[in-house]
């Protein structure tokens, strides 16, 4: 890949976070990225970034967490492109947006005021909301606990209830 895909596939999965959590990747995440794109132990990765071994291990290990969470199967070091290549390969079948990472070119086609449909376990948590609202939980406290973006959990919130 070239740098120009590498930013590119960066920015790209910096999205994809910052819908999920409504917080963007940090510089230690995006090297990470870059360096386990261009094949780099984590060793490597901390020697030309001037930090520790177990530290990029650390921010790596949340890291795939996340994208875990978001891609809704196991994400690591040796599986990070088939990840999103499978993840983006599904979205694009459900006509959200198209992307090919094989080949390292990246095509967004979201159209404009279009969010990503939320999975189902977004869903839940989303349910989840009122109920958490009802115990007194603010709304910013809410997003946070269920790792949601804070508009998302705003939207579900002002919904008109449902009568039962």
């Amino acid at each position: 890949m070239n740098n120009f895909d590498i930013h590119s596939l960066i920015t790209t999965v910096d999205n994809l976070i910052f819908s999920y959590t409504g917080e963007n990747l940090d510089d230690v995440q995006s090297e990470i990225l870059e360096g386990v794109i261009n094949h780099q132990k984590y060793t490597e990765i901390a020697k030309n970034h001037h930090c520790s071994e177990k530290y990029v291990k650390d921010v790596a290990g949340k890291l795939w967490k996340t994208l875990s969470e978001i891609l809704g199967e196991e994400v690591n070091k040796a599986n990070l492109r088939s990840s999103l290549r499978r993840y983006y390969y599904n979205v694009a079948n459900n006509n959200v947006f198209g992307i090919q990472i094989s080949e390292g070119n990246i095509c967004n086609q979201l159209p404009e005021n279009q969010l990503q449909k939320p999975n189902i376990a977004e869903e839940y948590k989303l349910e989840i909301a009122t109920e958490l609202m009802k115990e007194g939980l603010t709304v910013e406290q809410i997003a946070r606990v269920l790792k949601l973006p804070l508009e998302l959990v705003k939207e579900q919130l002002e919904k008109p209830k449902q009568p039962n």
